[in-house]
């Protein structure tokens, strides 16, 4: 058997790869079966037995960036070699680390700053990964828990309401004003 016949069995037993193409046309590459975990990845194959496609069509996310779709990535192949445990509701507990035990999964999400974070939301929405988005709104969840309406509303970007708008705002919607 020589080197050559090596490589093409390692990538036989390792099954297909597909390309995820970023807004930018960055591509990357990663097993399909990683792949897979996105119900917009799937649905974008011709094929229709997902089991059986042996050469998956590559896929562009127009609507992710560069950076982002590489954190998504890290995320698909880690998830294929070792799944995100099921976040249950309710919460057992009330911090993001008693909730996800899983420390590759906790730094992945700790180790982004903010606007990446809603980045990740965004793309796992989009892309529509499920076990992204539910840990990536965990963590914004948990970084809203215990704040003022000033400090979510800095944390989420939100204008802060001319004098007329807060003055209908507290006439329309008198039960969200703490006065």
């Amino acid at each position: 058997m020589t080197d050559n016949d090596d490589a093409k069995m390692t990538e036989k037993e390792a099954g297909p790869t597909i390309k995820l193409i970023s807004r930018t046309g960055d591509p990357f590459e990663l097993p399909y079966v990683a792949a897979r975990l996105s119900q917009t990845v799937k649905d974008a194959q011709p094929c229709e037995d997902d089991d059986e496609n042996e050469s998956p069509e590559d896929v562009e996310i127009v609507k992710v960036d560069t950076p982002c779709l590489e954190k998504v990535v890290e995320f698909l192949k880690h998830y294929n070699e070792d799944a995100l445990k099921e976040i249950k509701t309710p919460l057992e507990d009330n911090t993001f680390d008693g909730v996800v035990q899983q420390v590759w999964y906790r730094d992945f999400v700790k180790g982004v700053d903010q606007p990446m974070l809603f980045d990740l939301v965004t793309a796992a929405n989009f892309m529509a990964i499920q076990p992204l988005l539910d840990l990536t709104c965990l963590q914004v969840s948990c970084q809203l828990m215990g704040k003022s309406a000033e400090e979510i509303r800095v944390i989420l970007n939100i204008p802060k309401l001319t004098a007329d708008e807060e003055a209908k705002a507290r006439e329309n919607h008198r039960w969200i004003f703490d006065d």
